[in-house]
């Protein structure tokens, strides 16, 4: 049985840029020596053998597999013995927004939110929920709260440039994008949020030539890219690219984009371009 408990004094100790590597929270469990949680790829583990901590790694490296039910029943019999430790409750928030269990969600992430007000992640995931449920505008209210917590929170920066793209308020979204550049000139996402704004423009030329300049290779990006960069090709009639970043996007079928885009319609567009390019290649 899982006999940790945590303090009420849960603190954070570092959000450092957005650099999830480096993200740390310090918990204090049973007067015992302090103990790290740590962000990898958005999920929480922890450093230590405490029973509580291999339960949550162990359900995290599920999470991490994608094997989300076997990962959320983990975090539900962690729950049962620990219900107020922090990394049960945000990661099986994680899994069940990965099953597009919403309502599930967003009572884990709000009890991990009082837990640790502190930490601008939980707003801006709780900001995605009300993102992908159409409430708009508690989602920009959640990732202007994380930006109030770290004004360097480079994803909710992001997410609220993207929020005013979907209202086509274009000029106010390249405030925000140009804002996460003067932080990080090199953060993909932010040169991704331009070409977007391209797109939505119809310059797609442009958009063409902004994507082709982002270094995708050194750490996260937004997936979307491969999506502006097969749709801008399309538009081009420059099919065989198209083929190849729709193929490459498919690669990614359990990322966040999927939450909003189908699946299957991004096949239908590939084979589409796949086909157009076959008969260019026999003309």
């Amino acid at each position: 049985m899982l006999s940790v408990s945590l303090t009420v004094g849960l603190l954070l100790v570092a959000v450092l840029n957005n650099s999830p590597a480096q993200d740390a929270l310090s918990v204090t469990i049973e007067q015992k020596p302090q103990h790290t949680i740590y962000e990898k790829e958005g999920i929480l583990y922890c450093s230590g053998n405490t029973e509580a901590a291999v339960c949550n790694n162990k359900g995290a490296d599920e999470l991490a597999a994608n094997n989300i039910n076997a990962a959320i029943a983990i975090f539900q019999e962690g729950l049962t013995h620990a219900p107020l430790f922090y990394p049960f409750l945000y990661n099986i928030g994680i899994a069940y927004m990965r099953n597009r269990q919403f309502d599930e969600a967003r009572v884990y992430l709000e009890k991990a939110k009082h837990i640790v007000p502190e930490n601008p992640r939980i707003y801006i995931l709780i900001g995605e929920l009300y993102a992908f449920t159409g409430r708009e505008g508690d989602a920009l209210v959640l990732f202007k709260q994380a930006l109030h917590i770290n004004k360097k929170e480079l994803d909710a920066i992001i997410k609220i440039g993207n929020i005013y793209i979907e209202r086509n308020q274009l000029e106010l979204a390249l405030r925000y994008f140009n804002s996460a550049l003067n932080i990080n000139p090199k953060y993909p996402d932010a040169g991704i949020g331009f070409a977007k704004v391209f797109f939505k423009k119809g310059e797609y030329y442009k958009a063409l030539i902004r994507l082709k300049s982002i270094d995708i290779t050194q750490g996260n990006y937004d997936k979307a890219y491969h999506y502006y960069y097969a749709e801008s090709s399309y538009k081009l009639k420059d099919y065989k690219t198209a083929y190849e970043q729709y193929k490459q996007l498919l690669v990614y079928k359990d990322d966040i984009f999927f939450l909003t885009h189908s699946y299957a319609l991004i096949e239908h567009r590939m084979n589409l371009a796949r086909q157009f390019a076959e008969l260019e290649n026999v003309q």
